[in-house]
């Protein structure tokens, strides 16, 4: 790891998550604010997520055949900029869904790749610098959350779209600064091939696993911040609601890394997927109450936070470094562009026929089946340890 730019790796990434927050908080109230319903909303969102199906890999592949993987994120964060300058100036469904959808397609195949960057930085300390490089990083999203709040208690939804285009011009220029790292050419070649390597039945449920712990965060990522003022909180309390789960995100993941890496990644995400069981609840049914939503967002930290810390881990174990691109990538796909492609216009129509009490509930439910596949995966796996 000497060498590595710690303080460059944090800052793209909290400016990444900086972006992610003032979009997954005030996206619904913008679009809102243009006339859209509920269902157009989901809709909307779940065009861009199939995008998000189709670019991580493709991105990936591309990455794990470079010698130098950054110019894959540097180019991906330039077309960023040029696809979201378009957001300000437009407003019918369609044109957003082309603008999104746009953007979609570059902005999800940068992460997947900068993960893999850091991860060629960090070598074998990636179990425990990760954690807190990705922790550091989830600042940017409380920073944003909480600021974002202010702002729009006091100025109009209609300046989002500048926020947007601002961050991610800074974005863009910040990976240019991010330095590469030289992979030889003469790598050994991975002794099993990448489709036999995902076909492994621990791989196959870690990612059924993930994807379906991300269907369940679909009406939060979509819905929370509407759901939230609908039922008396105003602005500044949504955005603060979002940037409290990430602080303790932070805490647990800088503060805890080495905590974390004394469990094995399964456990950790198992966790995760059982505390999700409890949040989504949570939300449905207390929304009007102050002190059950800071609870609730508080266990943000371990929904979001442990699980993708214990992913990347798995992931980190699971692939070798020629294929550890499209492992990440393939995580992306299903855990960030299939399940939001599913999800999101599925929480629309339940959050338009139930409001958010149906859409949570439902969540809950994929949330359990979740936990139980992955909770059956790690029981079975000892058993075929024993009998082999």
């Amino acid at each position: 790891m000497s060498g590595a730019p710690l303080a460059r790796l944090s800052l793209f990434y909290a400016l990444y998550f900086g972006v992610i927050a003032i979009m997954i908080a005030w996206q619904a109230p913008y679009f809102s604010s243009l006339g859209l319903s509920p269902t157009d909303i989901g809709w909307l969102l779940g065009m861009a997520g199939g995008l998000k199906v189709v670019s991580p890999l493709l991105w990936g592949w591309i990455g794990d055949h470079m010698h130098q993987r950054i110019w894959i994120v540097r180019l991906g964060a330039c077309l960023c900029v040029a696809s979201i300058l378009w957001l300000p100036f437009v407003s019918s469904f369609w044109t957003l869904a082309a603008v999104l959808c746009t953007f979609s397609f570059f902005w999800d195949a940068i992460l997947s790749q900068f993960d893999a960057v850091t991860f060629e930085h960090l070598g074998d300390d990636g179990r425990v610098w990760y954690p807190r490089i990705r922790g550091l990083g989830s600042a940017g999203f409380v920073v944003m959350a909480f600021a974002s709040g202010y702002w729009f208690e006091w100025f109009p939804i209609g300046h989002w779209p500048w926020g947007m285009v601002a961050l991610v011009v800074v974005l863009a220029a910040v990976s240019l600064t991010v330095p590469g790292r030289l992979v030889k050419v003469d790598d050994a070649a991975p002794a099993t091939g990448f489709v036999a390597m995902v076909m492994a039945p621990a791989v196959l449920s870690f990612l059924v696993a993930a994807f379906l712990i991300k269907v369940s965060t679909a009406p939060l990522n979509v819905f929370f911040t509407l759901y939230a003022m609908q039922n008396g909180h105003s602005q500044w309390i949504a955005g603060s609601l979002w940037g409290l789960g990430v602080v303790i995100e932070v805490v647990i993941l800088v503060f805890n890394s080495h905590r974390l890496a004394r469990y094995a990644p399964g456990r950790l995400m198992l966790l995760a997927l059982a505390v999700a069981m409890l949040r989504w609840p949570l939300i449905a049914w207390g929304i009007e109450s102050l002190g059950l939503m800071v609870f609730a967002s508080m266990l943000h930290g371990i929904t979001f936070g442990v699980f993708h810390a214990g992913a990347m881990e798995f992931l980190r174990q699971q692939f070798p470094r020629r294929q550890l691109g499209r492992g990440i990538a393939l995580y992306s796909t299903l855990g960030f562009g299939l399940a939001n492609m599913i999800g999101a216009p599925v929480s629309g129509y339940l959050y338009q026929s139930g409001g958010g009490q149906l859409a949570f509930m439902v969540a809950t439910v994929v949330a359990t089946l979740g936990f139980m596949l992955l909770y059956w995966q790690l029981n079975r796996a000892p058993q075929e340890s024993r009998a082999h």
